[in-house]
């Protein structure tokens, strides 16, 4: 978990995890998998993850949890890399790999979202009894669109994605949760040829050849509480199905990771400046700890 400090600075710049609700994973938690949300970012993940837990399936594992979660992103890294490092077990999941998925992904009964929805054949060999669900959009224009404006600059090479990595690297979170977001990228690239719009279709069309179908249901977050709860054989709740949209603050996160990073390498340069002057100007310096020394009240060279 972020420190405190650390905290405010994500609330400042418009990035902490917070605004998308508390966590309700625990450490200890045994909890396993039970649903598993296999549609790809940007087709209502926000609004299942709300859904879910109001329905009594958290806790949820969504991708900010990674950004929450410090030790668990570099697990997740991990993982990643290793699967990365032996393709063979992402067609055929050996009993290891089941085993260190299972063992990432314990404390939470449910996920959704990013990078563990581009992990279908893993995911249907470790969890041989959960429900299955596909979030989809309207078509595979829409969520291109919609994936490209938020999410692109994360994923797509260009001079975008350059100036966005290089800002944040200055923040060790930030850096770190974008070599998990590389390592995915990499095995997007190694499953799909490339990051564009068939990797909907690609992606959709690989769930449905690997769920059983009796353990799978396609939905769309527009078609509301009925089919989910049938599907999930739970109670309808009073509520409304929660629509969030939440394009518009991912952009916004997106700008505010950029800021948060460029005032950190202000920092960097500035103190990196201050020093090289002070080294390359004796007296100057010997001036500063003298005044130092009188605001504190002591005598130079007591």
């Amino acid at each position: 978990m972020p420190s405190e400090t650390e905290g405010r600075l994500y609330k400042a710049f418009g990035i902490s995890a917070d605004e998308h609700g508390p966590s309700q994973w625990y450490p200890g938690s045994n909890a396993e998998l039970e649903v598993i949300c296999l549609g790809l970012s940007r087709t209502g993940t926000t609004s299942m993850r709300a859904g879910l837990a109001m329905l009594g399936f958290g806790p949820v594992h969504h991708g900010v949890e990674l950004f929450r979660r410090a030790d668990h992103n570099e697990r997740m890294i991990a993982f990643l890399k290793y699967l990365n490092q032996h393709p063979q077990e992402s067609r055929q999941p050996s009993p290891d790999t089941i085993e260190r998925l299972r063992k990432l992904m314990r404390g939470y009964r449910s996920t959704l979202d990013g990078p563990l929805c581009d992990m279908t054949p893993e995911l249907v060999a470790a969890y041989p009894n959960a429900k299955f669900i596909l979030t989809v959009r309207d078509s595979e224009a829409v969520w291109w669109r919609s994936w490209k404006e938020s999410l692109g600059v994360m994923f797509i090479p260009g001079w975008r994605h350059t100036i966005w990595s290089s800002l944040i690297s200055s923040v060790k979170r930030l850096r770190r949760l974008n070599a998990m977001i590389q390592e995915d990228n990499k095995r997007l690239v190694r499953d799909w040829g490339s990051v564009g719009p068939h990797i909907y279709r690609l992606h959709n069309q690989q769930v449905h050849d690997l769920v059983p179908k009796g353990r799978l249901l396609e939905y769309n977050v527009k078609q509301g509480w009925e089919p989910l709860c049938k599907f999930l054989e739970v109670d309808v709740p009073d509520a409304s199905f929660p629509m969030l949209n939440d394009g518009a603050s991912i952009k916004a996160i997106v700008l505010g990771q950029q800021i948060f990073g460029a005032v950190v390498w202000a920092l960097y340069i500035g103190v990196a400046c201050g020093a090289i002057y002070l080294a390359t100007n004796p007296p100057e310096l010997q001036h500063i700890w003298t005044g130092a020394n009188g605001w504190l009240g002591q005598k130079p060279g007591s």
